[in-house]
């Protein structure tokens, strides 16, 4: 069935005028005719009653029509429901996370946010690898990048972090405090990725050179929430991005370990899109996010020294 044709049967049937069908689709009074008699042909059966004169509703052809008036009101309602979801927000937004930042920012997202936006419900995705928004059914991404990559996804800077060195108090108090790369070799380092993935090297941007530091992993994991918890528990060094250890360096679970001549390497916080037009839902949750990032504690200084 031609959903068109169906179009032009309600026109046809409320007003019982071709003329006015004609005039309200921008077509022909024969082209009218063509498809109600391909609509009534599909179907088997005769709808309108008609002459050179007058015509009217056949019994089916008031059945047809009461029928086809429910569906065009309830699509009518959910394009007013779709519409509306660009307009308030409201419903489930589904969005992947960075697990250590996803957890530094669930407290403000469980209390401040959903009392400013009741209506937004959350579906979170907390996962340290890059992941498929479209094939997936994202809205949205949260990414902490040097640089992404292109592609054809829709993406916003709401945020910059650096890459930094970190430990507990403890291990500091066993181990010493390393002053400069060279002094990495010798201590426990905390991989992210299996031990073979993560690689033997730390790469670091010095003031002259990128310097690639091989390092000894003790510990490696695919999550940066266990890297995090390792080394709040006195068994190593994470190299990891600021933002993500906020909370920690906030409370002293961990302390910056600053290094002569380090020139922290600059991350991207970004809201990443499968669409351009993203719904309202998404976009105060990314405005949300941005304000918070502003709040979380981090190291100060472009250029760190012990």
């Amino acid at each position: 069935m031609n959903m068109s044709d169906v179009h032009v049967f309600i026109i046809v049937a409320t007003t019982l005028s071709f003329a006015e069908a004609a005039r309200q689709t921008g077509s022909s009074r024969s082209a009218i005719s063509k498809k109600i008699s391909r609509l009534e042909q599909n179907l088997g059966v005769i709808l309108i009653n008609r002459n050179t004169r007058s015509m009217s509703l056949t019994e089916t052809g008031r059945t047809f029509l009461r029928h086809t008036l429910e569906v065009n009101t309830m699509i009518e309602q959910a394009a007013d429901v779709v519409r509306g979801a660009d307009r308030e927000p409201t419903g489930t937004v589904t969005f992947s996370i960075p697990s250590s930042l996803g957890a530094a920012l669930m407290p403000s997202l469980l209390t401040q946010f959903q009392t400013s936006w009741p209506e937004v419900k959350f579906s979170i995705h907390f996962e340290d690898h890059m992941v498929d928004l479209i094939g997936g059914g994202y809205d949205l991404a949260i990414r902490v990048s040097h640089k992404l990559t292109d592609s054809s996804l829709i993406s916003r800077r709401i945020g910059s972090t650096r890459k930094v060195l970190a430990t507990s108090p403890g291990y500091l108090k066993r181990f010493g405090i390393p002053v400069n790369l060279q002094d990495l070799k010798d201590h426990r380092c905390l991989g992210l990725g299996s031990a073979v993935d993560a690689g033997t090297t730390w790469r670091f941007r010095s003031l002259e050179a990128l310097n690639e530091i091989p390092c000894t992993f003790p510990v490696a994991a695919n999550n940066t929430l266990a890297l995090i918890l390792a080394a709040c528990l006195d068994n190593g060094i994470i190299y990891i991005p600021e933002v993500y250890i906020s909370n920690e360096l906030a409370q002293q679970r961990l302390e910056p370990i600053l290094l002569d001549s380090y020139v922290p390497e600059l991350y991207g916080i970004f809201a990443v899109y499968p669409h351009r037009n993203a719904a309202a839902k998404v976009k105060v949750l990314v405005n949300f996010i941005e304000r918070e990032l502003t709040s979380f504690r981090m190291i100060d200084g472009r250029v760190l020294t012990s």
